[in-house]
């Protein structure tokens, strides 16, 4: 297989990093080091974005357990009829722009992973980490399928019962552009515009007068990646999700490392990390897509069944766990990100949760990260144990090989957004079809309240 600069796209495609499949006996997937493809034997685009609610069967509650990563059903039963009556006057409220709202249930890949379309679960026989992956045209053929766990190499079953899609709510403006001038979109949100006389959910990267351009690959925005804009002076109505990577609490044999450090494996769910110095414990990555070797992290999407693309290494980590102490101590943490390494230290004074990510962090010298060992952590001062470590990768918001690099940079002018989907690889967005207007954006998403548990 020769690399190319194509990318072909299928309808079963949805959250987390590309995998290997074997959804057809006759498309086998074809990796190699340099470049690493999953060939799509369909080469359909699969259905972008969202639906009306009538369209669909059931509301989805979106919640994560131990940590976030798992999808779960939130069952809706007896009230179904209902709820669709109520959706198809919400509908045509919008269409006749009389609604202030409605809820809207998303289809397809677009704004994965923060948002899911309807989707199975492949649950990995090896590691037993679950996650979402999308729709075959032909149930069936999904429902015998296998794919590559993309947390162990495992071979991972999906599961033939099918999972409801996430549902949002569409505040409208009610044909009145003077309320959006009024409480003015920015970079981070999320809106429901309109393209090709379809509905759409995608988040704003660019408002008027600031200048789209790239840096190699990366999209930035005034010079800043988009991502480190998005929420920069505010909490974001709909969070950017993260990718896992790692969770090391579903790993017989850790990939973290460190002299004076003992791992506690006694109980599945509570592996823990106790030190006993200020040594290092470094991670080091293995990729699936060469056989479990040493390698950087990758940029993959798990959902993303049949979706033929080259990976590129990842520059935007988060680290999570559960931190003990029974004193006040300091906890060091190192990224390699780009070229160099960064990192922070904080004090903990109780027992909680913590998440770290190397967007907070900043240059640091003479600690032991490189490319294939990304992150490491230590103890400065106090007794520290650790537990549930969980490494995830955050979104990235690049151009593709077919996108045309030419237009760039483009000034927005006093009407015009930029906007993306999160799923980079597959989303219909501004780098396909350009800015859209105000005029074409309907209302703002914000999350029903069992979707906001879940980011």
């Amino acid at each position: 297989m020769m690399c190319d600069s194509r990318v072909e796209y299928d309808s079963e495609a949805l959250y987390l990093n590309s995998l290997p499949s074997k959804i057809s006996a006759d498309v086998p997937p074809q990796y190699n080091l340099n470049c690493i493809f999953l060939l799509d034997h369909n080469r359909k685009l699969p259905p972008d974005d969202s639906e009306p609610f009538t369209r669909l069967s059931s509301l989805s509650f979106v919640e994560r357990a131990n940590s976030g990563f798992i999808m779960r059903r939130g069952l809706v039963t007896g009230f179904i009829a209902v709820a669709c009556s109520a959706m198809v006057v919400g509908w045509m409220s919008w269409k006749q722009g009389r609604g202030s709202g409605f809820i809207f249930a998303v289809q397809g890949l677009s704004m994965a992973p923060t948002l899911l379309g309807e989707h199975r679960i492949a649950t990995c026989r090896v590691c037993d980490v679950r996650w979402p992956v999308g729709l075959a045209d032909d149930p069936e053929s999904v429902a015998s399928a296998s794919v590559q766990c993309f947390h162990c190499g495992g071979l991972a079953d999906i599961v033939e019962n099918q999972r409801p899609a996430s549902v949002v709510v569409v505040h409208g403006y009610d044909g009145d552009q003077s309320a959006m001038e009024g409480n003015p979109l920015r970079p981070g949100d999320v809106v429901a515009l309109v393209h090709e006389n379809r509905l759409r959910i995608k988040r704003i990267a660019a408002v008027p007068g600031d200048i789209v351009d790239l840096d190699g690959s990366y999209l930035i925005v005034n010079g800043d990646e988009i991502p480190l804009r998005m929420g920069k002076e505010r909490q974001l109505e709909v969070p950017l999700a993260s990718m896992p990577v790692d969770l090391d609490s579903q790993r017989e044999v850790s990939r973290w490392a460190g002299n004076g450090w003992l791992r506690n494996k006694s109980d599945a769910e509570q592996v823990a990390w106790e030190n006993a110095g200020s040594d290092w414990l470094i991670y080091q990555h293995r990729s699936i897509h060469e056989g479990n070797k040493v390698s950087c992290i990758w940029d993959d999407y798990p959902c993303n069944i049949g979706l033929s693309r080259k990976l590129q290494p990842a520059r935007r980590l988060v680290l999570r766990g559960v931190a003990h102490t029974s004193d006040r101590a300091l906890l060091q943490v190192v990224f390699w990100i780009g070229d160099q390494p960064v990192g922070l230290t904080w004090e903990i004074e109780r027992d909680g949760e913590f998440s770290v990510s190397s967007d907070e962090a900043l240059p640091v010298k003479n600690v032991p990260v490189t490319t294939v060992a990304p992150v490491a952590l230590r103890v400065v001062a106090g007794d520290l144990k650790l537990s549930r470590l969980q490494l995830s990768r955050q979104i990235e918001y690049r151009l593709r090989p077919h996108d045309d690099h030419a237009c760039y940079p483009m000034e927005l002018a006093s009407d015009e957004y930029f906007v993306v989907g999160d799923n980079v690889p597959v989303s219909l967005d501004s780098r396909n079809f350009g800015v859209i207007h105000r005029r074409d954006v309907r209302g703002r998403v914000s999350l029903q309240a069992s979707d906001r548990k879940g980011l």
